[in-house]
């Protein structure tokens, strides 16, 4: 950026000239970034009870034989989190299947076999999916109108797809548990 006199202009840590240092003393900084965490910071919102959680939902109909419930198992190696409302997530970090995203793969040229790549030198198990499906992101995106049957369809589709992916490599069903890469898709599925 450049001012008047066309000399340029440095932020901070090189963002810019809008981008200014504060001042702050360290007791003002303490303060400041504890009003931050219980204002912004969604993990110390007190959301008193509770609320619903689908799952219930989900291990009642696979008791009552409507469902199979892809659950994640120790050979997936998950980690555990925090979500942002407090509750414990597991995310499995291996014997993935990958859920890729037209639009990473369109306009980010490398970014699934980069990430493969990095996947091999981990060591880490993984299907490069074939037969997954697209989400319906025209819908979503084209209309401003989710159609609600037909993301609740192509979910149940691609995740069944993982689930019994690992058949024809010789593996039970359940082997692979899907990465989703997809930001409109892992929007559209949760």
């Amino acid at each position: 950026m450049k001012d008047d006199n066309n000399s340029t202009q440095q932020g901070v840590a090189g963002h810019g000239a809008f981008f200014q240092d504060t001042n702050l003393s360290a007791n003002e900084a303490e303060t400041a970034t504890a009003w931050v965490r219980s204002h912004v910071d969604r993990r110390t919102v007190d959301l008193g009870e509770r609320m619903d959680d689908i799952r219930d939902h989900m291990w009642e109909l696979e008791k009552e034989g409507e469902i199979i419930v892809h659950r994640i198992n120790p050979e997936h190696r998950a980690e555990a989190v925090q979500t942002l409302y407090g509750w414990d997530k597991k995310i499995p970090t291996n014997n993935l299947w990958h859920h890729k995203s037209c639009g990473q793969c369109g306009n980010i040229p490398g970014y699934p076999t980069s990430l493969m790549w990095f996947m091999n030198k981990l060591g880490i198990d993984y299907l490069d999916e074939t037969d997954q499906t697209s989400c319906t992101a025209w819908n979503y995106h084209g209309s401003g109108i989710g159609n609600v049957e037909s993301l609740a369809a192509v979910f149940l589709r691609n995740f069944h797809q993982a689930y019994v992916s690992g058949k024809q490599h010789g593996f039970e069903n359940g082997h692979f548990f899907p990465l989703v890469h997809c930001g409109t898709s892992f929007g559209n599925y949760k």
